[in-house]
């Protein structure tokens, strides 16, 4: 078979670090090896007699090396959207916004939050929706997957635990997995109603937004009355990460939020959450803050390299304190960007509207729009099949992203599919931090080959 150099492969040439050796990154596969540069030269020149066998080999099996006649691309994306259908068999997953009210006024938030939890008929339709799905696929279906979101979901308390229950039920009765996780700002998150919401509604991942210290949270996600909500956040997530209930069964994943303002401070976080003894038990990672739903969040925003590059400071504390997950330094091959592109995937808010992304919802900015599926209460057989953006990979090779020119697509899937069509391109950050991500993994020593 004749083979071509494929066009997936990141580069890295670093003659400082790096005296006789480059890196090999190929993003279809996420493995690196580090060779001699005239080895290098004889792979690009495609010299394979002067390859060494296990060389070869190696590169072949990373799809460094592809067939002459490969249309990369399309290939690409028909594995994505086979390993989609294949999940789209085995796992349901749904997020369900049982409140449209939230605690907080975040200047960042695009939703407008109302007063309003689930009824009894909006939860009576979105769990018959769920259970006739899986009836559809009841000899393939082997977990359902809920992820609970606002609002803040827990001031739906009531409709979020009779959901969980009959769901659990409706799972352990037909012999299926199931999982659930919580995206929350923990004001409400006292111990007692932890062990509430493990033990009787199994939702064993959390997580929870903290922007940095006091005197920068408290200046973005202070309660609507105007108090400060830093400390009471805080006191709860200690009260519950070193228990064993916690160690046994729970994890929370702290979400800071960043922009130009309290960027400053996130290395200063991480130290403070260490002396109390919160950041050995739980997983931290940045955000950074976006434009959503035409808030023009972004004027306080920073730039996409000045937020890969804090990325890379924050890995090098978390590595210093050991805290660091390995499989966090360099991104995996990644088959499904986002929700929207799985249609076993649908968001329902306690309104009834059904739709494809956790954005839309309460969020004014997409009122009456393509964006929603349609509403239960008034068409109980709502079809998303066909929602803006379902069709996402079939788009790439004609749409106007450069998703189809670009090396690291394997990685991110073209990433947010909704920020393309509102012109606002997110692409990930780590391709603007590749390169140290790549130096990190070589110190770690985690897949890299030395020849």
């Amino acid at each position: 078979m004749k083979f071509k150099l494929s066009k997936y492969i990141h580069v890295l040439e670093d003659e400082d670090i790096l005296a006789e050796h480059v890196i090999l990154f190929s993003t279809r596969t996420s493995v690196s090896i580090e060779i001699k540069r005239e080895l290098y030269e004889h792979i690009k020149n495609i010299e394979i007699h002067r390859i060494p066998d296990s060389i070869l080999a190696k590169l072949i099996a990373s799809e460094m090396y592809v067939p002459q006649d490969e249309d990369e691309l399309q290939e690409v994306l028909t594995a994505n959207i086979q390993d989609i259908n294949n999940q789209d068999r085995y796992i349901l997953s749904y997020t369900i916004q049982p409140s449209g009210n939230c605690q907080l006024g975040c200047h960042y938030c695009g939703q407008k939050h109302l007063n309003k939890v689930m009824s009894q008929e909006v939860l009576d339709l979105s769990y018959d929706r769920i259970i006739k799905k899986s009836t559809e696929l009841k000899d393939t279906l082997k977990e359902i997957n809920i992820t609970w979101y606002g609002g803040e979901p827990l001031t739906g308390l009531s409709a979020l635990t009779e959901f969980s229950s009959r769901l659990i039920k409706y799972c352990d009765e037909n012999n299926l997995k199931y999982s659930s996780n919580v995206i929350t700002n923990a004001l409400n998150l006292k111990y007692s109603l932890f062990e509430k919401l493990v033990q009787d509604c199994r939702i064993t991942n959390y997580q929870i937004t903290v922007d940095g210290m006091k005197e920068f949270h408290d200046k973005r996600r202070y309660l609507k009355n105007g108090n400060e909500s830093f400390d009471i956040i805080i006191q709860n997530i200690k009260n519950i990460v070193n228990t064993e209930l916690y160690k046994e069964k729970a994890h929370f994943n702290i979400r800071c939020n960043v922009d130009s303002e309290n960027k400053t401070n996130v290395l200063s976080f991480l130290d403070y959450l260490e002396e109390e003894n919160i950041l050995k038990n739980v997983s931290f990672y940045l955000a950074p803050i976006h434009d959503w739903g035409d808030n023009k969040a972004t004027i306080k925003g920073i730039s996409k390299q000045e937020f890969a590059d804090l990325e890379i400071e924050v890995l090098m504390k978390l590595m210093e304190k050991d805290t660091f997950l390995k499989k966090d330094i360099v991104p995996p091959r990644n088959t499904k960007p986002c929700m929207v592109v799985s249609q076993t995937s649908e968001v329902f808010d306690a309104f009834g509207n059904v739709s494809t992304c956790w954005e839309v919802p309460y969020t004014p900015y997409y009122e009456n729009t393509e964006y929603y599926s349609g509403n239960m209460l008034k068409d109980s057989n709502v079809n998303s099949e066909n929602t803006i953006m379902r069709k996402w990979f079939s788009e790439i090779p004609t749409n106007d992203s450069w998703c189809k020119s670009c090396k690291f697509l394997p990685l991110c899937g073209g990433a947010c599919p909704k920020d393309w069509k509102e012109g606002t391109p997110a692409c990930p950050s780590f391709k603007f931090n590749i390169d140290d991500r790549l130096l990190l993994q070589r110190y770690v020593n985690e897949t890299s080959l030395t020849v």
